[in-house]
């Protein structure tokens, strides 16, 4: 059934410098996963989404819990990245961080922190 996903992001400096910005999309399904990484990884994971088709994808949000950079995240085609942040894409940006998203190669490189990692996307079914 078609719903309605409302979105908001804002940042702002010390120096009065920032963005606002939000909105709403509709989308046919959201689609949540969430998983703890433990401290000191040796070995990747992989997260099974199970979405082959990012063409249907109306947005893709992806958070840690740390953003110092010991987490990294690898889709098919992207570069392995360390988190500073979150990533949040929304349409055809999706397609520049990942062609599938069967699977999303995780790994927590603290030492001394876990990391919980949640994801959230948004699909169009038509």
């Amino acid at each position: 059934m078609p719903q309605k996903f409302f979105w908001s992001f804002g940042g702002n400096s010390s120096a009065g410098v920032g963005i606002n910005a939000g909105g709403e999309l509709d989308v046919d399904a959201i689609t949540t996963a969430e998983v703890q990484l433990v401290k000191g990884m040796t070995a990747d994971r992989e997260l099974a989404l199970q979405i082959d088709d990012v063409d249907q994808l109306a947005f893709f949000v992806l958070t840690s819990s740390l953003i110092d950079g010991s987490v990294e995240v690898k889709t098919d085609t992207a570069t392995r990245t360390r988190l500073t942040g979150p990533i949040i894409l929304f349409g055809a940006a999706i397609k520049l961080f990942a062609g599938s998203l069967e699977t999303i190669t995780l790994k927590n490189l603290s030492t001394t922190t876990p990391a919980d990692i949640r994801i959230l996307v948004g699909s169009k079914l038509g």
